[in-house]
């Protein structure tokens, strides 16, 4: 690496450095892609490109990561952003989408070719590092001799991996690079290596997002390592999600004290009892900001909703991820109905066992007008409860995600006629059976506030019609994959 690029690289991850919750530092990394063109050729002409097409999604406000990981979530709107600058946005990021899949080599070849499957790219430069711990422990200390190192030193997100039924006993490093923004630990064995390294006190001091997955939390734990205030007293996000996390260990996390701005916390993919719920919620984890919960895969039931609905956690809540849980009573439902969300505007209800008569039954939610995201995803839907729901869903939804629901063309009436109409940004109806009559509907129905539709998979054999730009002005992109 040229020495006015590793200085270039440096300024970059310095000034981010700084300001951890800051947007990324566009300027300098503009710099390094003007350089870069008039000093390397071709290839640094590619790289120069590719810098300048992430970098203008970040100045709309628009994040692109590239590329996209098979664990990642669904692409998400920014709610932030009005429908000329999502539109332009996702036009940025197709175009930065097609740069890298057209480019890859090039892009990729500045990097080890056993690092280059591992990085994801943001603002043009490396920003998240997924890897292996027991890879990582071998080559780390390579790079640092050969001096590669120094073109990680953007990463800002590290991802660190291990078999769960493999080795546990994975050997730290003397140190670790960089002040990073995330870090996730998934398995014992990376749980081992990456707390037993020196100075992962400091390391971990600089966090804002935590997640221990797959039993990296009793690891940790049994290492002295706890997500509390002591610890990682600016974390902002924290994620335990499938660690088997039981009752004392609840106990264990609330005396220890949890950071006081945790604004995100995810308990998905756990077992979430009766009793473990009355200590989170009744016995008040103090979390005064709290608004993000995620409670998805926890066999979340009748119990857990009892102690959820009379918590003070409800009032601050915007975001609840319900999904994949033990939701099927019509009482179940109900303990959501007089809950004190005073503040939602998230709810994913995703793969419970909702039938008609409950869908129903939410209807009734005083607080369902004021969402502006719903997930009804693999929910059983279409009949007369629903219909009811659909009517009641207020002019602030910009997303409504209802795959593999088996929705009929019947249903394209339904949602057209429900005010959420107005305000729709992003309709998702994957895996449905709208067939070429639903799938015509929909695209000649008006949607003024539309701007990206799913409707893959709806056994449509229909050639997409010339849209009507005055009914659909923001309209980017229709993802239709045939069956």
């Amino acid at each position: 690496m040229r020495g006015f690029e590793a200085e270039l690289l440096h300024a970059v991850a310095s000034e981010e450095a700084v300001h951890p919750d800051r947007p990324l530092a566009l300027f300098p990394r503009l710099v390094l892609a003007d350089w870069l063109e008039d000093h390397l050729g071709a290839s640094g002409h590619i790289r120069a490109e590719f810098i300048r097409l992430q970098v203008a999604c970040e100045e709309v406000g628009f994040s692109c990561w590239l590329p996209k990981l098979p664990e990642d979530p669904p692409l998400r709107l920014p709610s932030h952003l009005d429908c000329e600058g999502l539109a332009r946005g996702l036009r940025l990021r197709n175009m930065a989408v097609a740069h890298f899949l057209e480019h890859t080599r090039t892009l990729l070849e500045p990097y080890p070719p056993w690092l280059r499957e591992h990085l994801v790219f943001r603002g043009g430069l490396p920003w998240l590092c997924h890897v292996p711990w027991e890879l990582w422990q071998h080559r780390a200390e390579e790079m640092r001799l050969d001096g590669s190192l120094g073109r990680l030193a953007t990463v800002r997100a590290w991802r660190f991996s291990s078999p769960i039924d493999g080795p546990q006993g994975f050997d730290p490093l003397p140190s670790l690079p960089g002040k990073p923004y995330s870090l996730e630990v998934s398995g014992v064995g990376a749980a081992t290596g990456l707390f037993r390294s020196g100075g992962v006190q400091e390391w971990l001091g600089s966090l804002r997002e935590l997640t221990l997955s797959r039993w990296a939390l009793p690891k940790a734990m049994a290492l002295g390592i706890l997500p509390s205030a002591a610890l990682v007293p600016d974390l902002r996000s924290l994620g335990l999600p499938a660690n088997q996390i039981e009752f004392e260990q609840m106990l264990d996390l609330g005396r220890a004290g949890l950071p006081p701005g945790l604004e995100s916390f995810s308990l998905g993919r756990n077992r979430l009892s009766f009793e473990d719920s009355v200590v989170f919620f009744e016995e008040g984890w103090a979390l005064p900001h709290l608004r993000e919960l995620d409670l998805s895969g926890t066999g979340v039931g009748l119990g857990v909703l009892y102690n959820l609905g009379r918590s003070p956690i409800c009032e601050n809540l915007t975001s609840l991820n319900l999904s994949h849980g033990e939701i099927e009573e019509t009482l179940d439902v109900e303990m959501l109905l007089d809950a004190a969300f005073q503040s939602l505007r998230e709810l994913n209800l995703a793969g419970n066992r909702l039938r008609d008569g409950f869908l129903d039954t939410l209807a009734q939610a005083r607080w369902l007008g004021h969402l502006t995201h719903l997930d009804l995803s693999e929910v059983p839907s279409g009949g007369q409860g629903w219909a009811r729901l659909i009517a009641k869903l207020g002019n602030s939804l910009v997303e409504l995600r209802q795959g593999n629901c088996g929705l009929e063309a019947d249903a394209v009436g339904v949602l057209a006629g429900s005010p959420a109409r107005e305000s729709l940004k992003q309709l998702e109806l994957r895996q449905n059976n709208l067939g070429n009559e639903g799938f015509l509907e929909i695209l000649t129905t008006a949607w003024p506030q539309m701007v990206i539709m799913g409707l893959g998979l709806n056994s449509v054999s229909a050639a997409i019609p010339q849209l009507d730009c005055r009914l659909t002005p923001w309209l980017t992109a229709v993802e239709l994959e045939r069956p």
